[in-house]
């Protein structure tokens, strides 16, 4: 049975130039397409970070639900995940209040995705057949380049209202305790997931504490290369390359 883990953060832009820019920035390789996202009206590539992926998506015809979402601007639009049993996952988010927008079989996987209203970005939660790590283990994928500057996902920012109260409903959703990562006062509400961090910071929509952007705001990555931490933006998300044992705390 799979493990609870993070494994996928998706970035929506205007047009793919975004995945040229990331791969510029972040030393990739080119990325790959995922060719169910075509009856969504949705183009994509998807970059390798080593076990874990950055995936950018655009428009591609005008149906495309993401015109909606880029009518804000550009921005982090969805966390993916691996999840262990699908069927307890929905029965939580029933009892939750946690709407399911759309659930699907792909390639033996069962994917559940959850309204961003409820959480704060849409998640997508996977569960992966017996044996299989995520959806690309046995498809044809570049590997990260030996230059890369940038790793794995370690930490993904999510800017709400009410920072911990989002963090209870996804510790409910997900069954895994409310964390405090450091950070001002008591720190910040945090749900660990695998090996990895979600942390739920303050928005606010006028000048002041917090910030003045809702959703998926900021990944921390591994930094491969010495030196500094250093963030870059893409398509309007904030990417930390984060040096060893900083983080995912």
């Amino acid at each position: 049975m799979s493990t609870l883990e993070l494994v996928q953060a998706t970035l929506a832009a205007r047009d793919l130039s975004a995945a040229a820019v990331a791969r510029s920035e972040l030393g990739l390789a080119p990325g790959f397409p995922d060719p169910e996202l075509a009856s969504f009206a949705m183009a994509n590539e998807v970059l390798t970070l080593g076990d874990t992926y950055l995936e950018i998506v655009a428009p591609a015809g005008e149906t495309s639900a993401l015109h909606r979402f880029l009518a804000g601007g550009e921005g982090g639009y969805l966390l993916a995940i691996r999840v262990p049993d699908t069927a307890a996952l929905v029965e939580r988010a029933a009892a939750g209040n946690v709407r399911v927008v759309h659930q699907q079989d792909f390639q033996g996987a069962t994917i559940t995705q959850l309204h961003p209203g409820d959480l704060g970005v849409m998640l997508e939660a996977d569960e992966i057949p017996s044996g299989r790590e995520w959806h690309y283990d046995d498809w044809s994928v570049p590997a990260r380049p030996p230059g890369a500057s940038a790793g794995d996902l370690l930490a993904a920012d999510v800017a709400v209202r009410d920072p911990g109260e989002t963090a209870r409903r996804w510790a409910h959703l997900l069954d895994v305790p409310v964390t405090h990562s450091p950070g001002a006062g008591n720190g910040v509400p945090s749900v660990r997931i695998g090996s990895r961090i979600i942390r739920f910071i303050q928005f606010a929509a006028t000048s002041g504490t917090g910030t003045g952007r809702r959703g998926l705001v900021a990944l921390d990555l591994r930094a491969l290369t010495p030196g500094a931490p250093r963030e870059i933006t893409v398509a309007g998300l904030t990417i930390r390359l984060v040096p060893a044992g900083e983080g995912a705390s």
